[in-house]
């Protein structure tokens, strides 16, 4: 009778448990960014930054099935990025200095990114005399997240602290501090830090590719953390840091499916003609007429 009891009871907390966590098909979350940059850019670790010594934006993210907006705002300009994963097709359109560009990209586009990247890494390294077999043959070691005690509420929701500790190629550990609630559910494609919306986001470039890819490869791991992420903080030797916290989230909004049209008002290439304007400027040549 006894076992019976502790059986009935288990299957009544379970199933309450489950009624409280919320299943979103679609969100509107709000965020708020701070980066500060290192005090010496050009130390050479691939964190470097000219320019300001910080800055600060704030995220708009809205999901709804097949499409995802990110609106980001900052003193540098305005950035908003619309993924439509039927289509596969990603929109990233960019407001600055009184100009508004864009571009677009398809899967095709971005693995041949990512090849590009990887070989001016493995060209780059070569350059410094790094053992290249060696380099090329690395293989990152899976994080370890580490489940604290630590709580606290943020946007009304109560959350725990998670670390996601990584390990770079030259043994450097990195740990990202993350803030969750079991609360929600993430839906499955939701974008986490960029990492995942298949293009744009400022901390895409961070997040790098396998279980420890990138300056900061705990950003993409944060889809391993059990509930929905609400906050992460990082920082690195050389002074740089970063910090996210969801200020609102709305869960199961009515979002009409005008919000992710493209708007009106933007020159949008594909990103061969970006890439080919870029190359002409970093390389000394003149950008082609407008």
């Amino acid at each position: 009778m006894k076992w019976v009891i502790l059986t009935i009871t288990g299957v009544v907390v379970s199933a309450a448990q489950l009624a409280a966590q919320q299943t979103a098909t679609s969100l509107i979350v709000k965020s708020k960014t701070e980066i500060t940059f290192p005090e010496n850019p050009n130390r050479g670790d691939g964190d470097g930054f000219n320019g300001p010594s910080g800055m600060e934006s704030k995220n708009t993210t809205y999901y709804k099935g097949d499409f995802i907006k990110t609106l980001n705002q900052s003193d540098f300009g305005n950035n908003i990025v619309i993924v439509d994963k039927k289509n596969k097709k990603t929109t990233t359109l960019i407001e600055a200095m009184g100009r508004k560009t864009g571009f677009y990209t398809t899967e095709e586009d971005q693995e041949k990114m990512r090849e590009d990247a990887q070989k001016r890494m493995d060209s780059l390294r070569q350059a410094r005399g790094g053992n290249d077999d060696q380099q090329r043959n690395f293989t990152p070691a899976e994080p370890e997240i580490v489940y604290t005690n630590e709580t606290k509420k943020i946007a009304g929701y109560n959350c725990k602290k998670a670390i996601i500790k990584t390990k770079s190629r030259q043994g450097e550990v990195s740990e990202l501090h993350v803030w969750y609630t079991p609360d929600v559910q993430r839906p499955e494609g939701y974008p986490v830090s960029g990492a995942n919306t298949g293009g744009g986001g400022f901390a895409r470039g961070f997040s790098g590719g396998g279980p420890g890819g990138g300056a900061f490869g705990g950003l993409s791991n944060l889809e391993k953390i059990n509930g929905f992420i609400m906050g992460y903080n990082m920082s690195r030797p050389n002074g740089f840091k970063m910090e996210t916290e969801v200020t609102s989230i709305e869960v199961n909004p009515a979002i009409e499916d005008k919000v992710f049209e493209i708007p009106k008002g933007y020159d949008i290439k594909p990103m061969s003609e970006m890439q080919q304007f870029f190359n002409r400027r970093f390389n000394g040549g003149s950008p082609p007429s407008q």
